[in-house]
C-alpha cells in the first residue's frame, strides 16, 4: 500500500514539478523517506541544520549542567574551608591578643625586676661600706653596739658579735674599752633569727634597755636592721 501511495505521490509531484518548473526552474524537491513526501531541498537542509544545532545545544546544556554541579560542589567546599579558616583566624587573633597582653605583663615585670636590681645594688653598696670591725668605747655593751645603725640596727643580734669574738669575750656582759671586735657581715637570715632566739633567752645586762621592749619574736626582725635587708628586702 505504501509503495502504491509513494508511486502516486511521485507521479503527482512530477506533474506538479513540471508545472512549477515553468514558474521557478531553480526550486528542487527531495523525497523524505519517513513519510515518503517531497519537500523543498532548502527546507530539508534547514531542518537538518536545526537538528544538528539542537543536538549541539543539548550537549552544551549537559556540559553546563555538569559544570554547574561541580561549581556548586566547589562552593560548598569553599564555604566549609572558609568556616575552618575563619575559625583559625579567630583563634590566631585571640592568641595574638594573649601574646600582646603577656608581653605587656612581662614588660611591667621587667621594669619591677630592674627596680629591684637597682635597689639591691644600692643596698649592697651600702652594706659593703659598713664597718667590719668596731673599737669598744667606755660604756659600750654588746647590746648597744648591735643596736647602732651602722652595725646591725637591732640589739637582739648581739650574739653574732659575741660568737665572732669568743677569743676576746668570755662574758657577753663584760667587754672593755679599746677592744677591737669583728663585726660579721657574711651572715644569712637563718643566722640572724638564730641569734635573736638566743638573745631572747638571755636577759640584757643591767641598765641596758633594748629599743624594742615587751614581747618579741625572733622572726620579727626590724625592717631597719642593717643586715636584714640582704635577707628580706631584695626578695620582695
Amino acid at each position: 500500500m505504501k509503495k502504491i501511495l509513494a508511486a502516486l505521490s511521485i507521479a503527482l509531484i512530477s506533474g506538479i514539478a513540471t508545472g512549477t518548473n515553468q514558474a521557478n526552474a531553480t526550486e528542487n524537491y527531495i523525497l523524505y523517506a519517513p513519510d515518503f513526501a517531497f519537500y523543498p531541498e532548502a527546507l530539508f537542509k534547514a531542518y537538518k541544520k536545526a537538528k544538528e544545532e539542537h543536538k549541539e545545544l543539548l550537549a552544551k546544556l549537559e556540559k553546563c549542567r555538569k559544570e554547574l554541579a561541580l561549581l556548586r560542589a566547589k562552593e560548598e567546599e569553599l564555604k566549609e574551608r572558609f568556616g575552618v579558616v575563619s575559625s583559625e583566624v579567630d583563634k590566631l587573633r585571640r592568641e595574638l591578643e594573649e601574646r600582646e597582653n603577656l608581653l605587656k605583663r612581662l614588660q611591667r615585670l621587667e621594669e619591677i625586676a630592674r627596680q629591684k636590681v637597682d635597689r639591691c645594688k644600692e643596698l649592697l653598696e651600702k652594706w659593703q661600706s659598713l664597718p667590719k670591725s668596731y673599737v669598744v668605747k667606755k660604756g659600750d655593751t654588746l647590746w648597744g653596739i648591735a643596736s647602732k645603725d651602722y652595725i646591725y640596727g637591732d640589739p637582739w643580734q648581739w650574739p653574732l658579735i659575741y660568737k665572732a669574738n669568743r677569743d676576746k669575750i668570755k662574758n657577753p656582759h663584760l667587754i672593755f674599752p679599746k677592744q677591737k671586735l669583728k663585726i660579721p657581715r657574711d651572715i644569712t637570715c637563718e643566722d640572724i633569727i638564730k641569734a635573736r632566739k638566743e638573745a631572747l633567752r638571755t636577759p640584757p645586762p643591767p641598765g641596758v634597755k633594748p629599743k624594742k621592749v615587751g614581747p618579741v619574736k625572733a622572726e620579727e626582725i626590724p625592717t631597719t636592721a642593717t643586715d636584714y635587708f640582704l635577707c628580706k628586702k631584695c626578695k620582695k
